[in-house]
């Protein structure tokens, strides 16, 4: 097994995962969509030829003794990609998502157009929210790309793991990863103090997130571009606020009223053959409406005021009916995603 002429093929096929486990043929993921390739299935010679293709012997032997590895290769043929391995009966199971080499464009991604200016702030937070294969990391990359060519800033990405390299332009862009370049998440925020950093980007941690810390290096005067790993505009200020003690939030409310510049939370939804993947979004842009809600703490007010909120707030149903108008959407896919949704809400 050529393991470099298996991602290739991942990529040329227009698939983001290759999926391999001993006994079982090689799998593909395209749309969100697991396929089996057409290849013989996984030997274990081959799995061994792959653990000492791509990894030192020193991080063969981590291997073994802690049953998981997780590393990104950039610049190596045949393209960028991040391998994961991990033991599953005590054998070996590798999956190896693709990265592309070029950050696409908010416009690419069909960004919001109404949530594009938070980006300019220079202080206060805004909020990126989806579940997990929603396209999050890619879009916070392309929010920092269109600073990086807008704005002379320093912007400090804490994310687990690394997923795009930048090529820098008019900003300076740090970029920390967990468990590699800091331990304590809480410390990255205050080295972020201490240098000075004009964009603090928070990516996908997989772990609790710091509210507090956050908060506080809000309250202070800095810009945050926060990730969560939530579905909808509630569930994700909901989370945010109920993570502190019931003696805090009234604080935690003062603050993101005053500086909440958006929230928008996306996910990715596939057709029902599979042939392409649309992204829809709720999008809250802020207004004396929503701050007053927020300041109460009342966040499920905000479904039901979602008309009286900034121009281009919309809910999920919203987004979705216009998809459908573009005929970039069929229903069946639409009303299982809504479902999907409402059943979040309880």
């Amino acid at each position: 097994m050529d393991i470099k002429k298996l991602i290739e093929n991942v990529k040329q096929s227009g698939g983001t995962e290759l999926h391999l486990k001993i006994g079982s043929r090689p799998l593909i993921r395209k749309n969100k969509f697991l396929r089996h390739m057409e290849f013989p299935p996984v030997q274990e010679t081959d799995m061994n030829d792959l653990l000492k293709s791509l990894l030192s012997d020193e991080d063969v032997d981590k291997f073994k003794k802690t049953s998981s590895f997780e590393a990104n290769f950039f610049g190596k043929p045949p393209c960028n990609y991040r391998l994961t391995l991990f033991h599953s009966q005590q054998k070996p199971v590798a999956l190896i998502k693709i990265i592309d080499s070029k950050i696409p464009s908010l416009e690419d991604i069909k960004f919001p157009d109404s949530l594009v200016q938070c980006l300019d702030a220079k202080k206060g937070i805004f909020i990126i929210a989806g579940p997990a294969r929603s396209g999050i990391s890619t879009s916070l990359a392309s929010m920092v790309e269109r600073m990086n060519q807008r704005h002379s800033r320093h912007i400090l990405i804490i994310e687990d793991p690394i997923e795009f390299n930048f090529e820098q332009k008019r900003c300076r862009i740090s970029q920390r990863q967990f468990r590699k370049d800091i331990f304590v998440i809480d410390q990255g925020i205050n080295f972020a103090k201490r240098m000075d950093v004009d964009v603090l980007v928070i990516g996908d941690l997989k772990r609790e997130i710091p509210f507090k810390s956050i908060i506080e290096y809000v309250a202070g005067g800095h810009f945050v571009v926060l990730s969560m790993q939530t579905l909808g505009i509630v569930n994700t200020l909901e989370k945010f606020i109920f993570s502190f003690a019931e003696s805090d939030r009234e604080f935690v409310c003062q603050v993101l009223a005053e500086s909440l510049q958006g929230v928008v939370s996306q996910a990715l939804i596939a057709d029902q053959v599979g042939k392409r993947i649309v992204p829809v979004h709720e999008t809250l842009v802020m207004n004396s409406t929503v701050m007053s809600i927020i300041q109460k703490g009342k966040v499920t007010q905000l479904e039901p005021n979602i008309a009286s909120a900034g121009p281009g707030s919309q809910l999920f149903a919203q987004s979705v009916q216009k998809l459908y108008l573009k005929n970039e959407l069929d229903r069946v896919a639409g009303e299982n995603f809504l479902d999907l949704y409402r059943g979040t809400r309880g």
